[in-house]
């Protein structure tokens, strides 16, 4: 039996005990696919899929470690077999144990069985003809909903080369495709038509989604006491995106770790502003803002993203990262400034010396309310238009982003251990009101990532899960001589070198 392994390629197939029926009716399948997007998203890839009344085919890529991936198919035939128990008044098992899977080790292969997953209802003599059966994945490939497939879509049609051709592959292939799967030994080829590697707009999406989980434990880890809500979204242009807000916690007041992924045709607006016509694009990454209770907790602000834009034929135009991470304190400890900026500096330092006070200075730039003539905090890094040159690839580029990205939680969360339980008073907690209504002021007046948000219909929940629960604006509020909060407004207004 295979084991299955991260980043191999498995044709999953089962059958029911006996060949009984698995699926009496579509009800039956529309809730194992829900299962399927429950347990295996995102711990695999799905790239086609067929369910019959009493077998099934996947074809997957693994993108998690052995131990998950495998929990992760237990958990789904448990559950199925649990609930169509219970509808059927029968008991014990349903599937055949263990489920046979067979890893797919060239590309050639991967279509042949792409193929006949596809024409599986056809071949059954299920219906007359495979294009119009409900229960595969073969529609998924010409409309542009959101389906389980949709990570690795664009991987399977440029297998084919374009749309066109895989239906033509589809039409022309024969019967049974040579695909014996009781005895699978696929050919090897020594030099692949393709290689498996994930394009970039995959391999980034995957890397949010995961950063999003490893953030939000660890900050309910830290906060003791409130859990994130999650809000799974869908764009009605395309895409969406995987929303988690945490609330009325013991440490934070409000906050949210969002990610999102979204495409269709650029807004006349946003084509104006980069000068293009009739592009389409897709955009996708992750944002976080944390609010914290106490102020002299300082709030924070991190983003990664990825975008690509298209030209009509579908072929890249452009590409590009962008990012940072910056802290925004009430009352200003000189050494949490020194931690993470430091952490900043490390996470650059392996990339290039140049990168630090690069965008540390960008971020001094980008992040200050130019009608207040301040800084919004004590900044950090901003980065944004990184694209391939001839020092840096968009490998490397990744590796750097999601470098900065890894270094968040040691940058922050030692900042809030040690000032989370500090004393504060009732003055102290009004200027932390006041303060944040600066932080409003930038948000809705100069930030880019809320105006393309709000331009490209974004949801506006999501969008402005930024803003504090709790501001004050006072008229021509002036804090005390010679007082910390006089000490932080003069920092802000005077950026400073702290590593």
């Amino acid at each position: 039996m295979e084991i299955l392994e991260k980043g191999n390629y498995y044709h999953i197939y089962n059958r029911g005990i006996n060949s009984e029926s698995i699926f009496k009716n579509d009800e039956n399948m529309s809730y194992f696919l829900k299962l399927v997007e429950k347990h295996l998203y995102p711990k695999a890839n799905i790239l086609a899929y067929c369910l019959l009344n009493n077998h099934f085919h996947f074809a997957i890529e693994v993108t998690s470690e052995t131990k998950e991936i495998s929990q992760a198919f237990s958990n789904l035939f448990n559950a199925y077999t649990k609930a169509y128990n219970k509808l059927n008044s029968r008991t014990g098992a349903l599937l055949e144990r263990p489920f046979k899977r067979k890893q797919i080790k060239d590309e050639n292969y991967l279509k042949q069985l792409i193929l006949y997953i596809h024409k599986n209802p056809e071949n059954h003599k299920i219906i007359a003809d495979f294009k119009s059966y409900e229960f595969s994945s073969f529609q998924h490939f010409f409309n542009k909903n959101e389906t389980i497939i949709s990570q690795r879509k664009t991987y399977i049609i440029n297998l084919f080369n374009n749309l066109e051709n895989l239906l033509f592959a589809h039409d022309s292939s024969s019967k049974n495709l040579n695909l014996d799967f009781d005895n699978l030994r696929p050919a090897r080829f020594e030099k692949p038509a393709r290689s498996y590697n994930h394009n970039m707009k995959d391999k980034f999406f995957k890397y949010i989604h995961e950063l999003q989980e490893t953030i939000t434990t660890k900050l309910e880890a830290v906060d003791g006491k409130a859990k994130f809500q999650e809000d799974i979204w869908k764009r009605p242009e395309g895409g969406g995106g995987r929303t988690r807000v945490i609330e009325n916690g013991a440490v934070f007041e409000k906050g949210g770790v969002n990610i999102s992924g979204v495409h269709g045709k650029l807004p006349d607006s946003m084509q104006k502003y980069f000068g293009v016509e009739d592009a389409d694009f897709f955009a996708c990454g992750l944002s976080l803002v944390l609010h914290p209770t106490n102020p002299m907790v300082p709030t924070v602000h991190a983003n990664w993203r990825y975008f690509e834009m298209y030209d009509k034929d579908g072929n890249i135009v452009d590409q590009w990262f962008g990012g940072g991470q910056d802290l925004t304190p009430y009352y200003l400890f000189d050494d949490d400034a020194m931690h993470f900026h430091q952490t900043c500096k490390t996470a650059c330092d392996k990339h290039h010396p140049e990168f630090y006070p690069k965008y540390k200075a960008r971020c001094d730039d980008y992040f200050y309310n130019a009608h207040r003539n301040e800084g919004r905090g004590i900044g950090g890094l901003f980065f944004d238009y990184c694209k391939a040159s001839d020092e840096m690839t968009m490998q490397n580029w990744y590796d750097f982003v999601t470098e900065v990205g890894n270094s968040f939680l040691e940058a922050y969360v030692p900042i809030v251990e040690k000032r989370k339980a500090l004393p504060y008073t009732a003055d102290q907690r009004n200027w932390q009101e006041i303060r944040r209504g600066r932080y409003v002021e930038f948000n809705l007046v100069h930030d880019k990532g809320t105006l393309f948000g709000l331009k490209t219909n974004g949801r506006i929940e999501s969008i402005l899960m930024s803003l504090p629960p709790h501001v004050q604006w006072v008229y021509d509020h002036n804090p005390k001589v010679g007082s910390e909060e006089e000490r932080l407004i003069k920092i802000l207004q005077n950026p400073v070198d702290w590593v």
